[in-house]
């Protein structure tokens, strides 16, 4: 299976190709991610041979159903989107599939299921002046998770994730700390979270850690053009910015 994912946030990006490469039900290469209409339109002028294509509703540069008013779809396609439920009514009326973003593993499975059920089922294809009537005055507003539940022995506390400035894994579990240093277990993995939260508020600078802006003390350059990091109420002594996350990094900061 031949698979293209078109998306602008690398992080929501990198977090699909992760649980594909996990399934079960998918056995095939990954191609992208595309991260514009224009890319997109170029790439599948001349690329046209996929098998199913993930998409997000909204790219850098417009509404990613404006790729199809200059080439017609070449293949099924199952959008991820965090927002709108209208949309993703219409497009289950549709007969496209959609995942709702952060994608649980669970729910990945049953689109490919969907997708190999529909493969050959030629309404499955997208009608893209259909959906563009359909989200005609409708603009996505990111939701991003806004609380935390967090469980301790008998208590329960509600935590805003303003609350938290880094979350970090350590023997097999995940933590989320508080801008007063204060650490609480989570229910979710980092991989869960960094499709949850703000990235503009949040970046994943290894398999490690995921911080915020608030959550930095120091940063100095280190070998190998990496950056090492300081976090505020944080120990770790070789917390280092990942060398293929560093220009990305860098970015986020300069926003």
């Amino acid at each position: 299976m031949k698979t293209l994912i078109i998306e602008d946030e690398k992080p929501a990006a990198q977090q699909l190709m992760r649980l594909l490469e996990r399934s079960t039900e998918f056995n095939g290469s990954i191609e992208g991610p595309i991260e514009s209409i224009e890319a997109a339109v170029e790439h599948l002028g001349n690329h046209g041979d996929y098998d199913l294509i993930f998409m997000d509703i909204h790219l850098v540069d417009g509404p990613s159903f404006e790729i199809f008013k200059s080439i017609e779809p070449p293949a099924p396609i199952i959008f991820c989107t965090a927002y709108d439920q209208y949309a993703l009514e219409a497009f289950k009326l549709n007969s496209i599939d959609y995942l709702l973003k952060p994608i649980e593993p669970e729910e990945l499975d049953r689109a490919l299921v969907k997708f190999s059920r529909l493969y050959q089922n030629s309404e499955s294809r997208l009608s893209a002046d259909a959906i563009l009537e359909m989200l005609s005055g409708s603009k996505e507003t990111p939701q991003y998770k806004q609380r935390f539940i967090i469980k301790i022995g008998d208590r329960i506390l509600s935590l805003a994730s303003a609350e938290l400035a880094y979350f970090y894994s350590a023997d097999k579990a995940t933590f989320g700390s508080t801008v007063d240093g204060k650490d609480y277990p989570l229910e979710y993995s980092l991989d869960q979270l960094e499709g949850m939260l703000n990235p503009e508020d949040y970046f994943r600078v290894n398999r490690k850690y995921l911080i915020s802006h608030k959550s930095i003390a120091d940063m100095r350059s280190y070998s190998g053009s990496r950056i090492k990091l300081e976090l505020k109420h944080n120990d770790d002594s070789d917390l280092l910015v990942s060398r293929d996350k560093t220009a990305d990094f860098k970015l986020w900061l300069d926003r």
